[in-house]
């Protein structure tokens, strides 16, 4: 097995229920932002969770993604996933571009973010799960989310990493 770590930030906790359940299909260490290990060299995988805010990556989320980036992670491999409280609908765009998913901007976003240098290989895999919208320190939509069945999808997206990297 390679050996990886699930890495995230969370707010309101949607993000880190994901990602524990990555950690558990996967086998490994789950840890939130604060608490990266100085040393990644003994990972070969990183997988690396954020949440959106106005279908982009910001603030403490765009920080330690860029920060990440500029670590020495040279030759890993990266997983990303998020969590997002808004629905997946195609971004408006000029006539000359096509539009995107959400989904597809907010990855693209941390793909930008961790891979600034081109240094690491971002992985195809990804995974996506619906959050509970926050505001003020109370749910406002989507109460209830990720359900068990969109956790499960994330303990079975570990899994399927885990079954990529099997030595």
């Amino acid at each position: 097995m390679v050996n990886a770590i699930v890495i995230y930030n969370s707010r309101g906790g949607n993000t880190r229920q994901v990602a524990e359940k990555i950690a558990e299909g996967l086998g490994v260490d789950c840890v939130n932002q604060k608490n990266i290990p100085k040393n990644l060299d003994e990972y070969d995988l990183l997988v690396l969770g954020t949440w959106p805010w106005m279908f982009k990556v910001r603030s403490k989320g765009k920080r330690w993604l860029t920060k990440l980036g500029k670590q020495k992670i040279d030759g890993k491999k990266v997983a990303l996933f998020f969590t997002s409280a808004g629905p997946d609908e195609v971004i408006p765009s000029k006539e000359e571009t096509k539009p995107k998913l959400i989904k597809e901007m907010v990855f693209e976003t941390m793909e930008n973010l961790v891979n600034a240098e081109n240094k690491v290989t971002i992985l195809e895999e990804r995974f996506y799960c619906m959050g509970a919208l926050r505001m003020f320190g109370k749910i406002m939509s989507n109460e209830g989310h990720p359900t068990e069945e969109e956790l499960n999808q994330a303990k079975v997206f570990g899994e399927i990493l885990k079954a990529k990297f099997k030595r």
